[in-house]
This record gives C-alpha cells, structure tokens and sequence, in this order.
C-alpha cells in the first residue's frame, strides 16, 4: 500500500460484488493502510465499522445479489478518517430508524448504535444507500447514544 517515494497511501477505494466472502478482504486492506498510516489506535473501530457498513451494504442495500456492488472509500486525514460505503440498492428510510428504540431481543439494527459509539459524525445519502462516518483519529469512543440529524443529512454528537 505504499506507493513509490516511501510514503504511505492515505486512500483507499474499492468496488466489491455483494458477497459477504468480500468484507474479510476489504477490511483486511484497511487495516494495512491504517498501519502503513500509525493510526493503530483507532484501527479496531474503523475495521469494525468498515465490516458493519459492508455487511450492511449487501445484505440489506444490495439483498445478497452477488450481480451489484458495493463501493468503500477509506481517507486518511490528519486528524479525521473519513470512511464511505454505498450499495447499488434502492435505500432506507435512515431518518424513522434513528428515531425508533432499539429491541433489546432484535437480532439486527444495532449498526446506528455501532456508528454512534465508534464515530463522531455519521452521514447518510439523501435516498440512504451511502453512509459517510468521520471518526477521530487520537480520540475517546463516543459513550452517549446518537444524536437526532441536523436537517442536512448528518447525525452529530
């Protein structure tokens, strides 16, 4: 992941079929960058919700249809990582899912609460097939639960 010159990459963008094999691959990728990048503090959390935006991405965005992809960018910054994932799906209606209460016996939807403890701003496309998260490079994990949008498609703490 480094390119010549001896400097290491801080971008990364992959397209991937909807295949659940393809996660371990792409978060595999991340974590290299991350390193090549001494960002090995936060290395969990971006993995960790790389693979959460991934599976969500195929699994719920593109319905396991091996036929369309999905597409994860991963930037390195000085102080932020900006990770991003969109699916070729039609969307979720993201703004009645933040505002409903998490069942403690669901066996999904715990991704939003996923995004709010490791991220500091979390973005959704207008439609919600693409999810933009900014998390803190040298920073504490978030302890509250999200916070409602503000009007232009973000969530902030």
């Amino acid at each position: 992941m480094k390119p010549s010159g001896g400097r290491a990459a801080n971008f990364f963008c992959q397209k991937i079929s909807s295949r659940m094999a393809e996660a371990d691959s792409v978060c595999q990728k991340i974590r290299t960058l991350l390193q090549n990048n001494t960002v090995r503090q936060v290395c969990f959390a971006v993995e960790l919700l790389a693979r959460e935006c991934v599976n969500n991405a195929v699994i719920h965005g593109n319905r396991n249809n091996a036929n369309k992809a999905v597409t994860v960018r991963l930037w390195v910054g000085r102080e932020w990582i900006r990770l991003q994932v969109g699916d070729e799906g039609s969307g979720f209606a993201w703004r009645q899912t933040c505002r409903k209460r998490l069942d403690a016996t669901a066996t999904s939807g715990r991704g939003l609460q996923l995004y709010g403890l490791y991220a500091e701003r979390i973005r959704f496309n207008r439609c919600g097939n693409q999810i933009t998260l900014w998390i803190r490079k040298k920073g504490p994990i978030r302890k509250g639960p999200i916070r409602k949008e503000d009007g232009n498609g973000c969530i902030r703490h």
